[in-house]
């Protein structure tokens, strides 16, 4: 009898545990296969799984050792670093954006990367009005690339820097080879749609210009650069990316400038424009002179202060995007820089 009750117990088991098999897959049949896919999913979720088309292959930041003799071979080093990360990416009509632009731009290498057509054509857009406007942009980028943010999460969209390339042995033992670069981070140029949505919201908030692009963003980079040339002829800072023992002390002033607790040669432009500004809009200070441009013209740094180089960039693309209809501050900015 004890032996009965054993196995009467197990087939219960048994009877329940099949049931339970059977409501399961029941149910997963029931299941929608794009629902059936958000659960496989995420099961496999991962934080590099929230990077998934919006990085590239290419190496921005690599840096190399070695002594190069001449400015041609600190020129041509560049140039290869840059064909080099081209062979990262298969994507040919943009690699004929690429060279087109290092063409007609003077520039030693261009990287777009997995950037698709449109964008790009954005970029070389965005350059061809910047150079045709500002001639003396020629010749003082060497490079332009697409890019990893340093951190993945920082929201930025794109930099203009000024770093050091081939390096002698140990840093700024001369000489040396510097890169002027414009990076294009990878996380907002490889998503054009939301780039874009990004630009309109933005615009539309006032923290941007008005009729803010894609093209519109390089074209404030650009705008870092024109201030970034006007600075460096005030330090007399010629042959900009081959440092020697001749023009080291003025690359150093430039670099020095370019701190966000000096930026004298800036705030010396940025405040002979308010003035002209001024004249027009008395009793009004210079934040209002900023904001008039747009909230990211007013640029407040984490030491309080102004980016007095974020203000002048935020005009210069307001004056492209909206012409005679500017804010006066912007053409009071513009006309300073080009008098």
């Amino acid at each position: 009898m004890k032996k009965m009750k054993i196995i009467m117990g197990l087939l219960f088991a048994l009877i329940l545990l099949l049931a339970g098999m059977i409501l399961f897959l029941l149910k997963k049949q029931d299941t929608p296969p794009e629902n059936r896919e958000t659960e496989k999913q995420s099961t496999q979720w991962s934080a590099d799984s929230l990077k998934k088309g919006r990085v590239t292959a290419i190496d921005y930041s690599g840096q190399v050792y070695g002594y190069i003799g001449s400015k041609k071979d600190a020129g041509e080093k560049i140039a290869a670093y840059g064909r080099k990360q081209r062979e990262k990416y298969d994507n040919p009509g943009v690699k004929e954006i690429e060279k087109q632009m290092e063409d007609e731009f003077g520039i030693f290498a261009v990287n777009l990367g997995e950037m698709d057509e449109e964008t790009a054509k954005d970029v070389k857009r965005a350059f061809s009005y910047m150079y045709e406007t500002y001639p003396c942009l020629q010749g003082t980028l060497t490079s332009v690339t697409l890019g990893n943010p340093d951190n993945y999460a920082d929201g930025n969209i794109a930099k203009t820097e000024s770093r050091e390339f081939v390096i002698n042995g140990e840093l700024a033992v001369c000489p040396f080879v510097v890169k002027h670069e414009i990076v294009l981070y990878a996380p907002s140029f490889l998503q054009r749609d939301t780039l874009l949505k990004k630009c309109k919201d933005g615009a539309k908030q006032g923290y941007w210009p008005e009729n803010m692009d894609i093209s519109a963003i390089v074209v404030h980079e650009l705008g870092h650069q024109v201030l970034n040339v006007h600075t460096m002829e005030e330090f007399g800072f010629d042959d900009i990316y081959y440092i020697t023992e001749e023009n080291q002390d003025a690359y150093n002033l430039y670099l020095t400038d370019s701190l966000s607790s000096r930026q004298t040669v800036p705030k010396v432009v940025l405040k002979e424009a308010y003035k002209t500004w001024e004249q027009t809009h008395q009793g009004e200070d210079y934040e209002s002179f900023c904001r008039s441009i747009s909230e990211y013209a007013l640029a407040v740094q984490k030491d309080g202060g102004i980016s007095y180089t974020e203000t002048f960039a935020e005009a210069i693309t307001d004056v492209y995007l909206n012409q005679e209809h500017a804010a006066d501050a912007s053409k009071c900015i513009q006309g300073r820089y080009k008098n």
